[in-house]
């Protein structure tokens, strides 16, 4: 199974140095999905949110492969 690293861009560059063994590029993007999500929780708890910030989903080589913004995390309503 290929590993994906999972780069975090917000108010800090963080990379990820373990990665995980995900089954697809579709599998990653969904736990992208999920951890931009986390992630903007806690931003909104703290009472600020980049709609900006990302993640970007790496291979093995840490080429970019696809990127995920918080703000395609999840759907804002009135």
């Amino acid at each position: 199974m290929p590993r994906y690293f999972f780069r975090i861009i917000n108010d800090i560059d963080t990379e990820d140095s373990e990665g995980l063994e995900l089954d697809s590029l579709a599998s990653a993007r969904h736990k992208a999905v999920a951890f931009a999500r986390d992630l903007a929780a806690e931003a909104v708890r703290l009472g600020d949110i980049d709609l900006n910030h990302r993640i970007v989903v790496e291979d093995e080589a840490h080429d970019p492969m696809l990127t995920v913004t918080f703000g395609e995390a999840f759907t804002i309503k009135n």
